[in-house]
Formats: C-alpha cells, structure tokens, sequence
C-alpha cells in the first residue's frame, strides 16, 4: 500500500505524490511558464527598464520575425523533420527584396518578393525529403548555406536600406502594439487551429508519431510531408518582409543570430523533435522566453557569449522539465 499524507483539517488523505502529478498536469501543457514568470519578475526588478511599455513593444516586435518562422518550424518538428534553412531564407528572402526594391521601391513588390523567395526555398526541401527521400538535416543545412551566400553575395555584406513605407509600418501600432506583433498573434491563432481543428492538422501529427501507421491506413504522406516543408519557407519569407519592417534594412547576417531561438524556441515550447507532439501557442512561449532572456541579459550589460551560455542552460532545463513531467502526467 502506497504511503499517505493527512491533511492538517485531518480531511481526506492525499497521496504522496498527488503533488507531483498535478504539477505535472500543468507543465505537461506548457513546461516553460514557471521559468518565464519568474525570470520576466527577475528582470523587471534588476534593470527597472526592462518592464517599460517602449522596452516590451520593441521586444515583442523582434520576438514576432522570430515566432513566424519559429510556427513553420513547429510543423516541421511535429512530422518527425527538421528545416535548418529557415533563418537563413529569413535573411536571404529579405536581402532579395531590399536588393530589386532599392531605396525608393514599391513594399508590395517587396512582400511579394520575400514570399516567392521562401516558397521556392520551401519548395526545394519538401520535394528533396517528402518524394526524393534525402535527409532532412543533412539536405535543409545545404540549402541553408546556399540561401546564405545568396544574401552576402547580393548584399555584398552590408546592410541594404529599404523604402520608406516599410521602416513606417514597423513603426506603427496597431491596438496598442507594434504591428508585427499583431500580425504574429494572428498567425497563432490561426495556425493554431488549423493543427488542432483541420483533417492537414491531424494527418501532420499522425504522421509524425507513427509514420508507418500512416501509411497503413493510407495517408498521403508526401503531400504532408511536403506540406510542413513549403509552409516553413513561406513563413520564413513572410518573417523576412517583417524582419525589413523591424530593422529598417535587409542584414544578410540575421539569419546566423536568430536559428538557435527559432529551433530552440520550438522544442523549449515542448514540441518533440520525434515527431507527433506539440502546439503553436507552446512555441511562442518558448520563443518569448528566450527574447527575453536576451534582452534582459543585454539590460543587464552581459556580453554575447555569456548570453548563449544562459540560452543553453535555459534549453537544458525546459527540456528537462518537459520529459519528466510529461512522464508524471502519463503516468
């Protein structure tokens, strides 16, 4: 027999562990929330700025680029892949953009630009893995490569300014947040229920917890597959053109700084790298956690590798805390 604990009403004997399995029903949803809430406390006392309405709104205005191309990511991540492209086709989709649009372009020129970038960069990974068979780590980090030569070579490795109406629009509110920001919320709404609520949704998380179940019952896999891999290079453009409205240039070298908080944010947000388990509002939590880790750290005058030692740490335990209490909740 399992030993008890009495109450101190003398009520109803709780078990031991009681404890253990409710806490873990409420970080099997989202493991990441008893790290940020204290952390956002930590910061707000230490650097008095960091709580400021101008210092939130430009930290939810970067943290959006990075959370569009972190949802793509998610999907891909949900079916058992991995896109290692996707921050380098931030920069190159960009890049491209402010290139043929020139200082006195046409934004609409940009934006259609960036998405035809990304979707062709999605394009090419989702035939190579879904009908070709190649693997995904290996193939997604040779077009990660190309997509950033491309964005040096055009940029010549200097930041390329875009049109006036751009830099305006990441400088407008829109119901008292940045723009960016909003548009981001939407996506996650969005996405967010087309995972949970559509027949795609299922079939891309079915097919990522068991892809030969899929097959048996007669999924078509490669379209799904396929699927993740053109919606993440579409996102990734998208978060290019916001990425333009939020630094006022194309920088060909974002994409190297912003991979680790797109993939880390991700899994951070519990979505299993095997595949079959996860949510789009679980990534943006674990993308928002890390921007602020940085930029509280940065308020705080830590050098940039400092800041990556805590990146780590921070992965390392909500990782951690993801299997264990997920682990309480299963059993």
């Amino acid at each position: 027999m399992s030993e008890m604990l009495v109450g101190e009403t003398g009520s109803r004997p709780l078990p031991r562990r009681g404890w253990v399995r409710t806490l873990g029903r409420v970080l099997g949803k989202s493991s990441v929330l008893p790290i940020l809430v204290p952390l956002w406390i930590a910061f707000t006392l230490l650097a008095p700025s960091f709580g400021t309405a101008r210092n939130v709104q430009a930290l939810l205005a970067g943290t959006a680029v990075v959370f569009v191309a972190a949802i793509g990511e998610t999907f891909v991540l949900l079916t058992g892949g991995i896109d290692l492209s996707v921050s380098t086709v931030v920069a190159c989709s960009a890049v491209t953009a402010a290139y043929v649009m020139g200082p006195e372009g046409d934004w609409v020129t940009g934006l259609l630009i960036c998405l035809g970038v990304g979707l062709a960069f999605g394009l090419v990974n989702g035939f190579s893995v879904a009908w070709l068979g190649l693997t995904p780590f290996v193939f997604t980090l040779g077009t990660n490569l190309v997509a950033r030569g491309i964005a040096f070579t055009l940029s010549e490795g200097i930041a390329i300014r875009v049109p006036k109406a751009i830099r305006l629009f990441g400088r407008t509110d829109w119901l008292g947040l940045p723009a960016t920001a909003v548009i981001a919320i939407g996506l996650l709404i969005l996405f967010q229920f087309l995972l949970t609520q559509t027949s795609w949704g299922r079939y891309v998380c079915l097919y990522g917890a068991n892809r030969g179940a899929a097959r048996y019952v007669g999924l078509r896999h490669r379209l799904v597959e396929g699927s993740v891999y053109l919606l993440t290079g579409f996102l990734a453009g998208l978060a290019g053109f916001l990425s333009l409205a939020n630094l006022g240039a194309a920088i060909p070298g974002v994409g190297d700084t912003i991979l680790l908080t797109i993939v880390g944010g991700v899994i951070l947000g519990g979505t299993s790298m095997f595949g079959g388990v996860g949510a789009v509002w679980r990534t943006a939590i674990g993308v928002l956690l890390l921007a602020a880790l940085t930029n509280g750290l940065n308020l705080l005058g830590f050098d940039f590798y400092d800041q990556l030692i805590a990146q780590g740490i921070v992965i390392i335990l909500g990782t951690a805390m993801t299997v264990r209490f997920g682990q309480e909740r299963r059993g």
